[in-house]
């Protein structure tokens, strides 16, 4: 068997274009992803323990929870009662710390994610942003094309919700002061038809 050349006039695939120069490019571009990759792991990859006092957030983390509420429920003048009079915060720290290992990492990432995700589009982190901006940043993400964003608005707002409904001054103040009745009795063979 022989070898096979390319067709006279036809430069190898590779000669020509790869000079000095262009190995300079694509091992800086190479570079720059790896140290890009690394630096998103330990921001949003690596958790250490809870803050004292909590049972899954950091004091980083929790800061940016409680802002989230705040943002969600800001109280006067529009409300009675902010999400910091009914600890709101503290709520979703509790609730997330009663899920599994698994899922309290996935929280963990998605409130960090919320924070550098306002960098490129507000000019600053979650935290750093005013009262406004992080509504604004909510809504971007409530009304987001990406679908993933979307969703993790919908996973952190059905948290926050539940714990600023959760406190019977919030429910009083909406008007909502009857529930149902439980009597600790099924229904009957009757009701089920």
């Amino acid at each position: 068997m022989g070898s096979v050349s390319p067709p006279p006039g036809a430069a190898a695939p590779l000669a020509g274009r790869l000079n000095r120069r262009t190995l300079l490019k694509v091992g800086g571009l190479g570079a720059l992803l790896l140290a890009g990759g690394a630096w998103v792991y330990r921001t949003v990859g690596r958790f250490g323990p809870a803050a004292p006092g909590l049972r899954v957030f950091d004091a980083a983390e929790f800061e940016v929870v409680r802002l989230l509420c705040e943002a969600a429920w800001p109280g006067s003048p529009e409300l009675p009662l902010s999400a910091a009079d009914v600890g709101t915060a503290e709520f979703v720290d509790a609730y997330v710390g009663g899920l599994y290992d698994d899922n309290q990492v996935l929280f963990r990432a998605l409130v960090r994610t919320l924070d550098l995700s306002t960098v490129l589009s507000y000019g600053a982190s979650f935290r750093w942003l005013s009262l406004a901006r992080r509504q604004a940043a909510l809504e971007d993400w409530r009304t987001s094309s990406l679908r993933v964003r979307r969703a993790g608005h919908q996973s952190l707002m059905l948290i926050v919700n539940l714990g600023y409904f959760e406190d019977d001054r919030v429910r009083a103040a909406a008007g909502f002061t009857a529930g149902c009745e439980l009597t600790g009795r099924g229904p009957t063979a009757g009701q089920l038809r």
